[in-house]
């Protein structure tokens, strides 16, 4: 199943009203964050000896349900814990304990996330690499997409159309998708 034609106009047009609703604070802020998480992942890959791909994705892998602040401080605890030879049971973190024990063997270079996982893969990509060529379609940017439009199934093929509509509309902004995309979450967060 597809979007429509209809349905994709609608979500171009709801795409650039959130986006012309962010302020310069969330349009500055949303250009940088993916480069500051990257920063953050790169740092932690030289202090835990990781890359920065298994960084990113034992980062990935503990935000479910996880504020951003905390899921860094989850991530450098996980780290730590697999550096130290640590078991998940014997950490604490502010996720479900699935993904707990998904991010250790990540750590433990015995798992990774694949891109059959849609939005985790993207969001891997985005930081560990800053690549342009995904967005990480969560929640917050399906709400935007779809605004006031009835509640759609998102499977494989809206996701990549989704993604493909988002690095359009940045484009026409002179955006990275990820960047236009962290923009919109901004100004969404803030009252939108």
């Amino acid at each position: 199943m597809e979007l429509s034609y209809y349905k994709r106009d609608k979500v171009r047009e709801n795409l650039n009203k959130f986006y012309k609703l962010a302020t310069e604070e969330d349009k500055h802020q949303g250009k940088y964050w993916y480069h500051q998480a990257h920063e953050f992942c790169a740092r932690k890959a030289v202090e835990y000896g990781f890359n920065i791909e298994t960084v990113t994705s034992v980062l990935s892998a503990l935000s479910p349900a996880n504020k951003w602040e905390r899921n860094l401080i989850d991530t450098d605890t996980v780290l730590n814990a697999v550096r130290e030879g640590k078991a998940p049971e014997d950490v604490k973190v502010c996720t479900y304990n699935k993904n707990k024990e998904k991010a250790f063997n990540i750590a433990q270079l015995c798992g990774s996330i694949d891109a059959s996982s849609r939005k985790t893969f993207a969001f891997v990509q985005n930081i560990a690499y800053l690549d342009g060529d995904y967005v990480t379609i969560d929640r917050w940017h399906l709400r935007a997409s779809f605004n006031k439009m009835h509640s759609i199934k998102i499977n494989n093929t809206i996701y990549d159309e989704l993604q493909k509509i988002t690095i359009q509309e940045a484009a026409k902004e002179g955006l990275k998708g990820f960047e236009y995309q962290a923009i919109i979450w901004e100004a969404i967060r803030n009252g939108a």
